[in-house]
């Protein structure tokens, strides 16, 4: 189970029996409203997020000096009694003054609880993303002409290791992969249909994907980006098939060698344990506040239901035309060669009809809030679509780990 540290600043004059029962109910509500265990500590650890329970007035030295061990922003867990409150507020005054962060945790225990959950989640995926091992498996496509990241950022900002590997390596793999029956009977069972692929086509592109994830696992990549036009032309064939299930495995996956949507990718992944959709911009409404996205492939858990196509644009090979169910969603994007800027809306998947002149797997959504930005002030062509809402989450750690 996923854990908090909590120190307790008390003061020496309050009755100890009746603040030990006060903090043993307040931490217990706390504790069965969320999904973590609440650790009481002495010292911070580096291990997991540390809460400091401001139990009483009186304190606001003593919870400065535990705020000195800890890393930015301090939590300050109050409750209305014994002038916790108050000294939570002087307290983060004084953050604030010197230059610091910090949030006042103070509500009903459910509402106090999903804030420290939230917490974790950024901790967790914080500590996710630094050291990990990034893939790009050929060269960006020479159209992304806003897209690229800074290796020098990676390697010293986020101590990220960029793997670059030849695309030959990736298609020299192919020819001696051979795809199982089980692999391509799930993938067709599963489809409401298949239009134009053929067996060849489904074989390669199952072929496709053993030799990509032979290449993830080599390296031990916890993400990639694909130059998949290559396979296009080279194999007449996608990498639709293998990025969607890669992702469906944990492995986010995007497309044309993206490495600013692929980074989007992967920290909505570490904030929200699920896969999401990376979708071309292809229509914009600003007075009805809509966004289509469409790409021809999405992972398949993102899909109510989906057909077997080709690929749009060539007509090739194996693509996926997904269905994702209305309902809420986000809409972002980080962009900059620091990815140091961000795009990121709230909304409602809504249905739409299929269009034919679009690549294969569309969504439309409408947006809480104006999409204007999108035609003024463009990050990029790629955007990511989550399912459910996450601003908060993510925008909480852009602010703390990438803005700056």
């Amino acid at each position: 189970m996923k854990s908090v540290d909590v120190i307790v600043c008390a003061s020496e004059v309050h009755d100890r029996g009746a603040l030990a029962t006060l903090k043993k109910g307040l931490l217990g509500a706390i504790r069965s409203a969320g999904a973590f265990e609440m650790v009481e500590t002495r010292q911070p650890t580096a291990d997991r997020p540390t809460v400091v329970l401001v139990l009483t007035g009186g304190v606001e030295r003593q919870v400065l000096k535990v705020v000195a061990q800890l890393p930015s922003p301090a939590l300050l867990l109050a409750h209305p009694g014994h002038n916790s409150l108050p000294a939570a507020l002087e307290v983060l005054a004084k953050i604030r003054h010197d230059g610091g962060e910090g949030r006042i945790l103070f509500g009903e225990p459910a509402e106090i609880a999903s804030e420290i959950g939230r917490e974790i989640q950024i901790a967790e995926a914080w500590d996710g993303l630094r050291f990990s091992r990034i893939g790009l498996i050929g060269e960006p496509s020479e159209w992304l002409v806003a897209s690229d990241v800074d290796r020098a950022f990676l390697k010293g900002r986020l101590s990220i290791e960029l793997v670059e590997i030849e695309i030959d390596q990736l298609i020299s793999k192919i020819g001696a992969e051979g795809a199982t029956k089980r692999t391509l009977g799930a993938f067709q069972r599963r489809a409401e249909a298949t239009v134009e692929p053929d067996g060849d086509d489904l074989r390669g592109a199952a072929a496709i994907y053993k030799s990509l994830r032979g290449l993830v696992d080599e390296h031990r990549l916890a993400a990639c980006t694909v130059r998949c036009f290559d396979l296009v032309q080279r194999l007449e064939n996608t990498g639709c098939y293998a990025l969607s299930r890669l992702s469906d495995e944990g492995i986010p996956a995007g497309c044309e060698g993206d490495l600013q949507s692929l980074f989007s990718l992967y920290v909505a992944y570490l904030l929200t344990n699920q896969p999401a959709f990376m979708g071309n911009i292809a229509s914009i409404d600003a007075s009805q506040r809509t966004i289509g996205l469409a790409h021809c492939t999405c992972p398949l858990s993102m899909a109510a239901a989906y057909s077997i196509r080709s690929h749009f644009e060539s007509g090739l090979g194996v693509a996926i035309a997904g269905t994702i169910p209305v309902g809420p969603c986000t809409v972002f994007r980080f962009g900059g060669e620091r990815l140091n800027r961000l795009f990121i809306r709230e909304g409602t998947i809504e249905e739409a009809a299929h269009r034919d002149d679009l690549c294969r797997t569309q969504v439309r959504v409408r947006s809480d809030e104006p999409v204007d930005a999108l035609l003024d002030a463009p990050l990029g062509n790629h955007h990511i679509l989550l399912a459910g809402h996450h601003r908060e989450t993510i925008e909480r750690f852009f602010d703390r780990h990438l803005a700056s």
